[in-house]
Protein backbone atom coordinates (compact mmCIF):
# COMPACT_ATOMS: atom_id res chain seq x y z
CA UNK A 1 0.00 0.00 0.00
CA UNK A 2 2.62 2.51 0.62
CA UNK A 3 4.05 1.88 -2.90
CA UNK A 4 0.59 2.47 -3.88
CA UNK A 5 0.69 5.77 -2.11
CA UNK A 6 3.59 7.21 -3.35
CA UNK A 7 2.30 6.20 -6.82
CA UNK A 8 -1.05 7.95 -6.17
CA UNK A 9 0.94 10.85 -4.67
CA UNK A 10 2.90 11.38 -8.12
CA UNK A 11 -0.13 11.26 -10.92
CA UNK A 12 -2.18 13.11 -8.17
CA UNK A 13 0.54 16.04 -7.80
CA UNK A 14 1.00 15.91 -11.70
CA UNK A 15 -2.59 15.77 -12.43
CA UNK A 16 -3.18 18.58 -9.90
CA UNK A 17 -1.09 20.30 -11.55
CA UNK A 18 -2.39 19.88 -15.11
CA UNK A 19 -5.74 20.53 -13.90
CA UNK A 20 -4.80 24.03 -12.33
CA UNK A 21 -3.10 25.06 -15.60
CA UNK A 22 -6.23 23.82 -17.49
CA UNK A 23 -8.47 25.82 -14.96
CA UNK A 24 -6.19 28.64 -15.90
CA UNK A 25 -6.42 28.10 -19.85
CA UNK A 26 -10.45 28.21 -19.28
CA UNK A 27 -10.16 31.31 -17.27
CA UNK A 28 -8.07 32.83 -20.25
CA UNK A 29 -10.46 31.49 -22.62
CA UNK A 30 -13.62 31.96 -21.12
CA UNK A 31 -11.99 35.78 -20.33
CA UNK A 32 -11.18 35.53 -24.18
CA UNK A 33 -14.15 34.97 -25.74
CA UNK A 34 -17.12 35.06 -23.42
CA UNK A 35 -19.71 33.07 -24.19
CA UNK A 36 -19.95 33.94 -28.02
CA UNK A 37 -20.29 31.75 -30.96
CA UNK A 38 -16.65 31.48 -31.87
CA UNK A 39 -15.70 30.15 -28.72
CA UNK A 40 -18.48 27.81 -28.78
CA UNK A 41 -17.16 26.73 -32.22
CA UNK A 42 -13.85 26.14 -30.74
CA UNK A 43 -15.49 24.10 -27.55
CA UNK A 44 -17.34 21.62 -30.07
CA UNK A 45 -14.50 21.71 -32.74
CA UNK A 46 -11.95 20.57 -30.10
CA UNK A 47 -15.06 18.12 -28.77
CA UNK A 48 -13.94 15.52 -32.05
CA UNK A 49 -10.21 14.88 -31.14
CA UNK A 50 -11.05 14.37 -27.52
CA UNK A 51 -13.73 12.47 -28.46
CA UNK A 52 -11.23 9.78 -30.67
CA UNK A 53 -8.41 9.81 -27.87
CA UNK A 54 -10.77 9.11 -24.71
CA UNK A 55 -12.32 6.36 -27.39
CA UNK A 56 -8.24 5.01 -29.00
CA UNK A 57 -5.90 6.00 -27.08
CA UNK A 58 -6.56 6.99 -23.30
CA UNK A 59 -9.35 5.02 -22.84
CA UNK A 60 -9.94 1.50 -24.28
CA UNK A 61 -7.15 0.81 -26.06
CA UNK A 62 -4.72 1.67 -23.25
CA UNK A 63 -7.04 -0.41 -21.09
CA UNK A 64 -6.90 -3.44 -23.40
CA UNK A 65 -3.28 -2.93 -24.05
CA UNK A 66 -1.97 -3.02 -20.56
CA UNK A 67 -2.97 -6.13 -19.00
CA UNK A 68 -2.07 -7.93 -22.23
CA UNK A 69 1.31 -6.19 -21.82
CA UNK A 70 1.80 -6.72 -18.42
CA UNK A 71 1.37 -10.06 -18.61
CA UNK A 72 4.10 -10.52 -21.46
CA UNK A 73 6.41 -8.39 -19.88
CA UNK A 74 5.90 -10.91 -16.90
CA UNK A 75 5.89 -14.11 -18.35
CA UNK A 76 7.36 -13.75 -21.49
CA UNK A 77 10.43 -11.09 -22.45
CA UNK A 78 10.75 -7.32 -22.34
CA UNK A 79 12.03 -7.66 -25.97
CA UNK A 80 8.15 -9.51 -26.57
CA UNK A 81 6.60 -7.20 -25.66
CA UNK A 82 7.77 -4.44 -26.79
CA UNK A 83 7.82 -5.80 -29.73
CA UNK A 84 3.85 -6.24 -29.26
CA UNK A 85 4.02 -2.41 -28.55
CA UNK A 86 5.36 -1.94 -32.11
CA UNK A 87 2.81 -3.91 -33.50
CA UNK A 88 0.15 -1.83 -31.70
CA UNK A 89 1.80 1.69 -32.46
CA UNK A 90 2.57 0.81 -36.36
CA UNK A 91 -1.45 -0.06 -36.74
CA UNK A 92 -2.77 2.57 -34.65
CA UNK A 93 -0.24 5.41 -37.07
CA UNK A 94 -1.72 3.85 -40.44
CA UNK A 95 -5.46 3.43 -38.85
CA UNK A 96 -5.34 7.07 -37.28
CA UNK A 97 -3.29 8.62 -40.29
CA UNK A 98 -5.87 7.55 -42.66
CA UNK A 99 -8.76 8.45 -40.19
CA UNK A 100 -7.49 11.69 -39.96
CA UNK A 101 -6.80 12.75 -43.51
CA UNK A 102 -10.44 11.70 -44.33
CA UNK A 103 -11.53 14.02 -41.84
CA UNK A 104 -9.35 16.88 -42.42
CA UNK A 105 -10.52 16.70 -46.08
CA UNK A 106 -14.52 16.30 -45.44
CA UNK A 107 -14.15 19.31 -42.50
CA UNK A 108 -12.07 21.69 -44.73
CA UNK A 109 -14.44 21.12 -47.57
CA UNK A 110 -17.69 21.37 -45.12
CA UNK A 111 -16.21 24.74 -44.05
CA UNK A 112 -16.01 26.22 -47.50
CA UNK A 113 -19.42 25.38 -48.69
CA UNK A 114 -22.29 27.75 -47.46
CA UNK A 115 -25.04 25.75 -48.85
CA UNK A 116 -24.57 22.72 -46.82
CA UNK A 117 -24.31 24.22 -43.26
CA UNK A 118 -25.51 27.19 -41.39
CA UNK A 119 -22.57 30.08 -40.64
CA UNK A 120 -21.89 29.28 -37.16
CA UNK A 121 -21.30 25.69 -38.31
CA UNK A 122 -18.86 26.53 -40.96
CA UNK A 123 -16.42 28.00 -38.08
CA UNK A 124 -17.07 24.57 -36.51
CA UNK A 125 -15.89 22.53 -38.98
CA UNK A 126 -12.87 25.06 -40.16
CA UNK A 127 -11.55 24.96 -36.82
CA UNK A 128 -12.15 20.72 -36.23
CA UNK A 129 -9.83 20.74 -40.23
CA UNK A 130 -7.06 22.34 -38.12
CA UNK A 131 -6.92 20.44 -34.47
CA UNK A 132 -8.61 17.06 -36.03
CA UNK A 133 -4.65 15.97 -36.57
CA UNK A 134 -4.49 15.84 -32.63
CA UNK A 135 -5.87 12.45 -32.75
CA UNK A 136 -2.98 10.76 -34.41
CA UNK A 137 -0.06 12.67 -32.02
CA UNK A 138 -2.54 11.88 -28.56
CA UNK A 139 -3.84 8.68 -29.18
CA UNK A 140 0.35 7.24 -29.81
CA UNK A 141 1.38 9.08 -27.05
CA UNK A 142 -1.27 7.01 -25.29
CA UNK A 143 -0.17 3.64 -25.92
CA UNK A 144 3.40 4.50 -25.24
CA UNK A 145 2.28 5.95 -21.74
CA UNK A 146 0.21 3.02 -20.71
CA UNK A 147 3.75 0.70 -21.72
CA UNK A 148 5.36 3.13 -19.13
CA UNK A 149 2.49 2.74 -16.59
CA UNK A 150 2.51 -0.86 -16.62
CA UNK A 151 6.94 -0.55 -15.90
CA UNK A 152 6.21 1.66 -12.72
CA UNK A 153 6.59 4.76 -14.91
CA UNK A 154 3.90 7.35 -14.10
CA UNK A 155 5.17 10.53 -14.78
CA UNK A 156 5.10 10.84 -18.25
CA UNK A 157 1.09 10.22 -18.47
CA UNK A 158 0.41 12.63 -15.58
CA UNK A 159 2.91 15.70 -16.95
CA UNK A 160 2.17 14.87 -20.54
CA UNK A 161 -1.69 17.08 -20.06
CA UNK A 162 0.31 20.19 -18.72
CA UNK A 163 2.36 20.54 -22.10
CA UNK A 164 -0.71 21.16 -23.70
CA UNK A 165 -2.19 23.72 -21.48
CA UNK A 166 1.15 25.74 -21.57
CA UNK A 167 0.79 25.69 -25.45
CA UNK A 168 -2.64 26.94 -25.61
CA UNK A 169 -2.46 29.76 -22.58
CA UNK A 170 0.49 30.71 -24.22
CA UNK A 171 -1.54 30.42 -27.64
CA UNK A 172 -4.25 32.93 -26.09
CA UNK A 173 -1.85 35.20 -24.05
CA UNK A 174 0.25 35.94 -27.27
CA UNK A 175 -2.85 35.88 -29.41
CA UNK A 176 -4.93 38.62 -27.42
CA UNK A 177 -2.31 40.73 -25.72
CA UNK A 178 0.76 41.12 -27.96
CA UNK A 179 -0.97 40.09 -31.54
CA UNK A 180 -4.15 41.92 -30.68
CA UNK A 181 -5.98 39.74 -32.75
CA UNK A 182 -9.80 39.41 -33.30
CA UNK A 183 -11.78 36.55 -31.95
CA UNK A 184 -11.73 34.12 -34.97
CA UNK A 185 -7.94 34.26 -35.31
CA UNK A 186 -7.48 33.68 -32.22
CA UNK A 187 -9.86 30.47 -32.38
CA UNK A 188 -7.55 29.53 -35.36
CA UNK A 189 -4.49 30.40 -33.40
CA UNK A 190 -5.58 27.90 -30.29
CA UNK A 191 -5.91 25.11 -32.74
CA UNK A 192 -2.30 25.54 -34.22
CA UNK A 193 -1.03 25.79 -30.74
CA UNK A 194 -2.78 21.99 -29.78
CA UNK A 195 -1.39 20.61 -32.89
CA UNK A 196 2.14 21.63 -31.61
CA UNK A 197 1.17 20.57 -28.18
CA UNK A 198 0.59 17.04 -29.64
CA UNK A 199 3.69 16.35 -31.11
CA UNK A 200 5.21 17.58 -27.86
CA UNK A 201 3.49 14.99 -25.92
CA UNK A 202 4.18 12.34 -28.08
CA UNK A 203 7.76 13.37 -27.84
CA UNK A 204 8.10 13.13 -24.05
CA UNK A 205 6.78 9.27 -23.57
CA UNK A 206 9.11 8.53 -27.00
CA UNK A 207 11.96 9.56 -25.23
CA UNK A 208 11.77 7.97 -21.87
CA UNK A 209 10.76 4.69 -23.46
CA UNK A 210 14.07 4.71 -25.20
CA UNK A 211 15.94 5.51 -22.37
CA UNK A 212 14.35 3.63 -19.53
CA UNK A 213 13.79 -0.10 -21.88
CA UNK A 214 15.96 0.08 -24.89
CA UNK A 215 12.63 0.64 -27.01
CA UNK A 216 13.35 1.57 -30.93
CA UNK A 217 10.24 2.09 -32.91
CA UNK A 218 10.38 -0.54 -35.98
CA UNK A 219 7.16 -0.45 -38.28
CA UNK A 220 5.61 -4.27 -37.56
CA UNK A 221 2.82 -5.15 -39.36
CA UNK A 222 3.19 -8.88 -38.19
CA UNK A 223 0.60 -10.95 -36.18
CA UNK A 224 0.76 -12.58 -32.82
CA UNK A 225 -1.03 -13.79 -30.42
CA UNK A 226 -1.04 -11.40 -27.33
CA UNK A 227 -1.91 -9.12 -30.60
CA UNK A 228 -5.34 -10.64 -31.28
CA UNK A 229 -5.79 -10.82 -27.75
CA UNK A 230 -5.31 -7.24 -27.62
CA UNK A 231 -7.61 -7.30 -30.87
CA UNK A 232 -10.72 -9.00 -28.72
CA UNK A 233 -10.47 -6.93 -25.85
CA UNK A 234 -10.62 -3.62 -28.14
CA UNK A 235 -12.92 -4.56 -30.49
CA UNK A 236 -15.98 -4.64 -27.93
CA UNK A 237 -14.29 -2.37 -25.36
CA UNK A 238 -13.76 0.72 -28.58
CA UNK A 239 -17.49 0.46 -29.32
CA UNK A 240 -18.43 1.15 -25.70
CA UNK A 241 -16.14 4.09 -25.36
CA UNK A 242 -17.29 5.72 -27.98
CA UNK A 243 -20.59 4.93 -26.71
CA UNK A 244 -19.64 7.16 -23.93
CA UNK A 245 -17.93 9.35 -25.97
CA UNK A 246 -20.81 9.91 -28.36
CA UNK A 247 -22.72 10.84 -25.35
CA UNK A 248 -21.05 13.98 -24.62
CA UNK A 249 -20.98 14.71 -28.62
CA UNK A 250 -24.54 14.71 -28.39
CA UNK A 251 -24.71 16.95 -25.21
CA UNK A 252 -22.54 19.59 -27.21
CA UNK A 253 -24.23 19.12 -30.51
CA UNK A 254 -27.65 19.99 -28.73
CA UNK A 255 -26.39 22.98 -26.64
CA UNK A 256 -24.67 24.13 -29.77
CA UNK A 257 -28.06 24.16 -31.98
CA UNK A 258 -30.21 26.19 -29.51
CA UNK A 259 -30.95 29.36 -30.29
CA UNK A 260 -29.59 31.48 -27.62
CA UNK A 261 -25.56 31.17 -27.46
CA UNK A 262 -24.29 30.61 -24.18
CA UNK A 263 -25.56 27.05 -23.52
CA UNK A 264 -22.88 25.02 -24.40
CA UNK A 265 -20.11 27.58 -22.96
CA UNK A 266 -22.49 27.12 -19.58
CA UNK A 267 -22.28 23.31 -20.13
CA UNK A 268 -18.63 23.03 -20.85
CA UNK A 269 -17.42 25.07 -18.19
CA UNK A 270 -19.31 23.14 -15.62
CA UNK A 271 -17.96 19.86 -16.57
CA UNK A 272 -14.52 21.43 -16.63
CA UNK A 273 -15.11 22.58 -12.86
CA UNK A 274 -16.51 19.06 -12.42
CA UNK A 275 -13.95 17.41 -13.86
CA UNK A 276 -10.75 19.40 -11.64
CA UNK A 277 -11.61 16.81 -8.77
CA UNK A 278 -12.52 13.86 -11.41
CA UNK A 279 -8.95 14.14 -12.76
CA UNK A 280 -7.12 14.98 -10.14
CA UNK A 281 -8.23 12.03 -7.73
CA UNK A 282 -11.09 9.90 -8.96
CA UNK A 283 -9.13 9.20 -12.65
CA UNK A 284 -5.58 9.22 -10.49
CA UNK A 285 -6.93 6.56 -8.17
CA UNK A 286 -8.38 4.48 -11.64
CA UNK A 287 -4.99 5.25 -12.98
CA UNK A 288 -3.05 3.57 -10.01
CA UNK A 289 -5.23 0.91 -8.80
CA UNK A 290 -6.27 -0.64 -12.80
CA UNK A 291 -2.43 -1.94 -13.71
CA UNK A 292 -2.51 -3.10 -10.01
CA UNK A 293 -5.47 -5.10 -10.32
CA UNK A 294 -4.60 -6.27 -13.94
CA UNK A 295 -1.96 -7.91 -12.27
CA UNK A 296 -3.88 -9.71 -9.70
CA UNK A 297 -6.56 -10.96 -12.14
CA UNK A 298 -3.78 -12.70 -14.34
CA UNK A 299 -2.15 -14.32 -11.23
CA UNK A 300 -4.90 -15.68 -10.57
CA UNK A 301 -5.14 -13.82 -7.12
CA UNK A 302 -8.52 -13.40 -6.53
CA UNK A 303 -8.16 -11.93 -2.79
CA UNK A 304 -5.87 -9.55 -4.09
CA UNK A 305 -8.04 -8.42 -6.96
CA UNK A 306 -11.22 -7.55 -4.70
CA UNK A 307 -8.99 -6.09 -1.93
CA UNK A 308 -7.37 -3.65 -4.84
CA UNK A 309 -11.39 -3.04 -5.90
CA UNK A 310 -12.89 -2.04 -2.89
CA UNK A 311 -10.33 -0.07 -1.98
CA UNK A 312 -10.19 1.67 -4.93
CA UNK A 313 -13.62 2.09 -4.85
CA UNK A 314 -13.67 3.68 -0.95
CA UNK A 315 -11.12 6.48 -2.22
CA UNK A 316 -13.14 7.44 -5.28
CA UNK A 317 -16.21 7.02 -2.87
CA UNK A 318 -14.33 9.45 -0.25
CA UNK A 319 -13.06 11.99 -2.29
CA UNK A 320 -15.91 12.40 -5.02
CA UNK A 321 -18.65 12.77 -2.51
CA UNK A 322 -17.26 15.71 -0.22
CA UNK A 323 -15.61 17.29 -3.33
CA UNK A 324 -19.46 17.29 -4.70
CA UNK A 325 -20.95 18.92 -2.26
CA UNK A 326 -18.48 21.81 -1.12
CA UNK A 327 -18.73 22.29 -5.09
CA UNK A 328 -22.32 23.13 -5.07
CA UNK A 329 -22.01 25.11 -1.81
CA UNK A 330 -18.90 27.36 -3.13
CA UNK A 331 -20.13 27.47 -6.49
CA UNK A 332 -20.82 31.42 -6.12
CA UNK A 333 -17.54 32.45 -4.68
CA UNK A 334 -15.44 30.33 -7.37
CA UNK A 335 -17.05 31.58 -10.34
CA UNK A 336 -16.56 35.25 -9.36
CA UNK A 337 -12.86 34.54 -8.36
CA UNK A 338 -12.08 32.42 -11.48
CA UNK A 339 -14.06 33.86 -14.49
CA UNK A 340 -15.61 37.03 -13.47
CA UNK A 341 -13.48 39.33 -15.99
CA UNK A 342 -13.08 40.07 -20.02
CA UNK A 343 -16.01 38.79 -21.86
CA UNK A 344 -17.15 37.01 -18.53
CA UNK A 345 -19.75 38.99 -16.66
CA UNK A 346 -22.06 38.94 -13.54
CA UNK A 347 -24.93 37.75 -15.81
CA UNK A 348 -22.74 34.26 -17.18
CA UNK A 349 -21.51 34.01 -13.67
CA UNK A 350 -25.20 33.56 -12.23
CA UNK A 351 -26.12 31.22 -15.57
CA UNK A 352 -23.29 29.19 -15.02
CA UNK A 353 -23.76 28.92 -11.01
CA UNK A 354 -27.24 27.06 -11.79
CA UNK A 355 -26.20 24.61 -14.32
CA UNK A 356 -22.69 24.05 -12.36
CA UNK A 357 -24.75 23.04 -9.19
CA UNK A 358 -26.97 20.66 -11.64
CA UNK A 359 -23.42 18.77 -12.71
CA UNK A 360 -21.88 18.64 -9.06
CA UNK A 361 -24.81 15.88 -8.34
CA UNK A 362 -23.24 13.68 -11.30
CA UNK A 363 -20.09 14.07 -9.80
CA UNK A 364 -19.91 11.18 -7.69
CA UNK A 365 -21.26 9.14 -10.93
CA UNK A 366 -19.11 9.86 -13.07
CA UNK A 367 -15.69 8.68 -10.74
CA UNK A 368 -17.89 5.43 -9.78
CA UNK A 369 -18.62 4.55 -13.49
CA UNK A 370 -14.78 4.95 -14.22
CA UNK A 371 -13.70 3.07 -11.62
CA UNK A 372 -16.29 0.37 -12.38
CA UNK A 373 -15.62 0.30 -16.00
CA UNK A 374 -11.34 -0.04 -15.23
CA UNK A 375 -12.28 -3.37 -12.60
CA UNK A 376 -14.51 -4.76 -15.95
CA UNK A 377 -10.72 -4.05 -18.13
CA UNK A 378 -8.83 -5.06 -15.56
CA UNK A 379 -10.83 -8.76 -15.86
CA UNK A 380 -10.18 -8.51 -19.64
CA UNK A 381 -14.45 -7.94 -19.40
CA UNK A 382 -15.60 -5.37 -21.90
CA UNK A 383 -18.62 -6.76 -22.49
CA UNK A 384 -20.37 -4.97 -19.45
CA UNK A 385 -19.23 -1.52 -20.14
CA UNK A 386 -20.04 -1.43 -23.33
CA UNK A 387 -23.99 -2.64 -22.66
CA UNK A 388 -23.44 0.21 -19.41
CA UNK A 389 -22.43 2.67 -22.17
CA UNK A 390 -25.44 2.17 -24.66
CA UNK A 391 -27.45 2.74 -21.54
CA UNK A 392 -26.32 5.76 -20.33
CA UNK A 393 -26.96 6.62 -24.15
CA UNK A 394 -30.19 5.73 -24.53
CA UNK A 395 -30.93 7.50 -21.70
CA UNK A 396 -28.95 10.70 -22.25
CA UNK A 397 -30.46 11.02 -25.55
CA UNK A 398 -34.11 10.36 -24.65
CA UNK A 399 -33.80 12.67 -21.42
CA UNK A 400 -32.31 15.40 -23.58
CA UNK A 401 -34.51 15.54 -26.55
CA UNK A 402 -37.60 15.57 -23.54
CA UNK A 403 -36.20 18.01 -21.10
CA UNK A 404 -34.65 20.40 -23.80
CA UNK A 405 -37.75 22.12 -25.18
CA UNK A 406 -38.91 23.14 -21.94
CA UNK A 407 -35.70 23.23 -19.60
CA UNK A 408 -33.10 24.44 -22.82
CA UNK A 409 -29.34 23.84 -21.26
CA UNK A 410 -30.82 22.92 -17.85
CA UNK A 411 -32.48 20.20 -19.23
CA UNK A 412 -29.39 18.81 -21.13
CA UNK A 413 -27.31 19.15 -17.54
CA UNK A 414 -29.88 16.95 -15.91
CA UNK A 415 -30.41 14.03 -18.58
CA UNK A 416 -26.33 13.91 -18.22
CA UNK A 417 -26.17 13.18 -14.44
CA UNK A 418 -29.57 11.32 -14.49
CA UNK A 419 -27.76 8.81 -17.17
CA UNK A 420 -24.53 8.91 -15.16
CA UNK A 421 -26.46 7.34 -12.40
CA UNK A 422 -28.36 4.86 -14.75
CA UNK A 423 -25.17 4.15 -15.78
CA UNK A 424 -23.33 3.21 -12.34
CA UNK A 425 -26.32 1.30 -10.97
CA UNK A 426 -26.31 -0.46 -14.10
CA UNK A 427 -22.26 -1.42 -13.44
CA UNK A 428 -22.47 -2.03 -9.45
CA UNK A 429 -25.22 -4.69 -10.64
CA UNK A 430 -23.66 -6.60 -12.97
CA UNK A 431 -20.81 -6.72 -10.42
CA UNK A 432 -22.22 -10.09 -9.06
CA UNK A 433 -18.57 -11.27 -7.48
CA UNK A 434 -18.21 -8.23 -5.47
CA UNK A 435 -20.37 -8.58 -2.21
CA UNK A 436 -21.76 -5.07 -2.01
CA UNK A 437 -22.59 -5.30 2.15
CA UNK A 438 -18.62 -6.36 2.25
CA UNK A 439 -17.61 -2.64 0.02
CA UNK A 440 -19.92 -0.68 1.71
CA UNK A 441 -20.56 -1.65 5.39
CA UNK A 442 -17.92 -3.25 6.92
CA UNK A 443 -17.02 -2.97 10.88
CA UNK A 444 -16.39 0.61 11.10
CA UNK A 445 -19.26 1.09 8.55
CA UNK A 446 -17.16 3.05 5.73
CA UNK A 447 -19.87 4.36 3.74
CA UNK A 448 -21.22 5.82 7.07
CA UNK A 449 -18.19 7.57 8.16
CA UNK A 450 -17.98 9.34 4.60
CA UNK A 451 -21.57 10.31 4.82
CA UNK A 452 -21.57 11.51 8.43
CA UNK A 453 -18.32 13.58 7.70
CA UNK A 454 -19.29 15.50 4.59
CA UNK A 455 -22.55 16.11 7.12
CA UNK A 456 -20.43 17.73 9.22
CA UNK A 457 -18.50 19.72 6.49
CA UNK A 458 -21.64 20.70 4.89
CA UNK A 459 -22.63 22.10 8.60
CA UNK A 460 -19.90 24.49 8.32
CA UNK A 461 -19.96 25.53 4.74
CA UNK A 462 -23.83 26.02 4.97
CA UNK A 463 -23.46 28.62 8.15
CA UNK A 464 -20.52 30.34 6.13
CA UNK A 465 -22.37 30.67 2.97
CA UNK A 466 -25.09 32.93 5.31
CA UNK A 467 -22.41 35.08 6.48
CA UNK A 468 -21.15 35.28 2.93
CA UNK A 469 -22.20 37.99 0.76
CA UNK A 470 -22.99 36.68 -2.52
CA UNK A 471 -22.16 40.32 -4.19
CA UNK A 472 -19.40 40.12 -2.84
CA UNK A 473 -16.08 41.73 -4.92
CA UNK A 474 -13.29 39.49 -6.74
CA UNK A 475 -10.91 40.21 -3.81
CA UNK A 476 -13.37 38.86 -1.13
CA UNK A 477 -14.55 36.07 -3.08
CA UNK A 478 -11.13 34.77 -2.96
CA UNK A 479 -10.49 35.18 0.80
CA UNK A 480 -13.43 33.72 1.42
CA UNK A 481 -12.47 30.44 -0.87
CA UNK A 482 -9.21 30.15 0.96
CA UNK A 483 -10.89 30.23 4.76
CA UNK A 484 -13.55 27.79 3.56
CA UNK A 485 -11.47 25.10 1.67
CA UNK A 486 -8.80 24.02 3.53
CA UNK A 487 -11.34 24.75 6.83
CA UNK A 488 -14.09 21.88 5.26
CA UNK A 489 -11.19 20.15 4.28
CA UNK A 490 -9.44 19.65 7.45
CA UNK A 491 -13.05 18.44 9.39
CA UNK A 492 -13.47 16.36 6.64
CA UNK A 493 -9.97 14.31 7.18
CA UNK A 494 -9.83 14.95 11.08
CA UNK A 495 -13.49 13.05 11.24
CA UNK A 496 -12.50 10.53 8.70
CA UNK A 497 -9.10 9.66 10.54
CA UNK A 498 -11.07 9.52 13.83
CA UNK A 499 -13.84 7.47 12.83
CA UNK A 500 -11.01 4.88 11.13
CA UNK A 501 -11.36 5.03 7.55
CA UNK A 502 -8.94 2.58 6.31
CA UNK A 503 -7.25 4.64 3.77
CA UNK A 504 -7.01 8.44 5.40
CA UNK A 505 -5.41 6.00 8.32
CA UNK A 506 -2.72 4.75 6.14
CA UNK A 507 -2.43 7.88 4.09
CA UNK A 508 -1.68 9.40 7.71
CA UNK A 509 1.04 6.69 8.45
CA UNK A 510 2.34 7.26 5.32
CA UNK A 511 2.60 11.25 5.78
CA UNK A 512 4.05 10.35 8.80
CA UNK A 513 6.96 7.85 7.62
CA UNK A 514 7.87 10.66 5.38
CA UNK A 515 8.20 13.29 7.77
CA UNK A 516 10.13 11.05 9.94
CA UNK A 517 12.30 9.65 7.44
CA UNK A 518 12.53 13.37 6.08
CA UNK A 519 13.88 14.59 9.73
CA UNK A 520 16.48 11.37 9.88
CA UNK A 521 18.47 12.46 6.90
CA UNK A 522 19.28 16.00 8.47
Amino acid sequence: MTKLFGHLSTVSILTLSSRFLGLARDIIFFGCFGASLVGEAFILAFTFPNLFRRMLGEGTLTSAFIPVFTEALRNKSKKIALGLLNQVTSRLLVILGVLSGIVILLSLLMSQDANLVEEKWELGFLLNSISFGYVLLICTSAILVGALNSMGSFFEGAFSPVILNLCMILSMVVGKYFLGLNLNEMALLLCVSVMFGGVLQLCLPWVRLKNIAGWRFEFNRSDSQELEQIKTLFMVGALGAAVGQVNILVSRILAYSLEDSGGLSYLFLSSRLVELPLGVFAIAIATVFFPEMSKASNEGNSLKFWEKAKSGLRLTAAITIPSAVGLMFLASPILISLFLWGEFGLNEVEESKKILQVSCLGLPFYAFSTFLVKIFHSMKNMHYPLRAAVVSLISNLALSLLLMPKYQVFGLAWANVISALIQTIYLWIRLKKMDIKDTTKTPTYHLFIILFSVGLMSLLLFFAENLHDSHASKLDCIIYLCIAIPTAAIIYFLSMLFLGFPEIKEFYRFVLAKFANSNSKR
